[in-house]
């Protein structure tokens, strides 16, 4: 209620909805998806809690992970994006350019793509910037991560975090050695199955 009441811009008992949901999070209950929380509180401490929270609910690590400590040789680090988002939308703006300056002679690229079925120029162009591009919207989750492990993927890349059409699940089963979260939700993910996050100081 409070995350909608913010998109319609209805300020009315903003202040204790808020001051409300934060406690509950620190008590330790359900009661937000940690992406709503991002719009209540700047407080780190809480949305880690919020995320461990979100995490050991909706998405918590499997308890036999796919990738057991193997460590391939490859001539070229695999390096897999996965998104909901390779159309027009910002995270396909925000990172056209950088798919595109991947040293290729050291990294074989891939995207990993599990939205709608997007046209348009801005997605034409991020589906050229990889060698590889694989439509897996029709996949499970546990399908997508043993695709992963197939592929022998280095290091995975989750472009979504906590947003709409997200699939934190993948990650869940550990498909990859190296795991990140990156741009498309800016804060912690407070799993263990996530590596890295790339960030500025910000």
């Amino acid at each position: 209620l409070a995350h909608s009441k913010m998109h319609c811009c209805d300020w009315r008992m903003h202040k204790q909805e808020s001051e409300h949901l934060v406690a509950e999070v620190r008590n330790g209950k359900r009661s937000v998806a940690p992406f709503a929380l991002l719009g209540v509180t700047d407080s780190a401490p809480d949305q880690l809690l919020c995320a461990r929270i979100w995490v050991g609910d909706k998405c918590r690590a499997s308890p036999a992970p796919i990738w057991k400590g193997k460590r391939y040789r490859h001539d070229r680090i695999r390096l897999a994006y996965l998104s909901a988002d390779f159309g027009d939308h910002a995270v396909s703006y925000l990172l056209a350019g950088l798919f595109e300056r991947h040293d290729r002679s050291r990294f074989e690229t891939m995207a990993i793509s599990f939205g709608a079925d997007a046209a348009g120029e801005m997605h034409a162009r991020v589906k050229g910037a990889f060698e590889r591009f694989i439509d897996v919207r029709d996949k499970s989750d546990f399908e997508i991560a043993n695709l992963l492990s197939g592929l022998e993927i280095d290091i995975a890349v989750d472009l979504m975090g906590f947003t709409v059409h997200s699939r934190t699940k993948i990650f869940a089963f550990r498909p990859a050695p190296i795991q990140v979260n990156y741009l498309g939700y800016p804060g912690t993910m407070g799993a263990d199955y996530i590596d890295y996050i790339l960030a500025d100081r910000f």
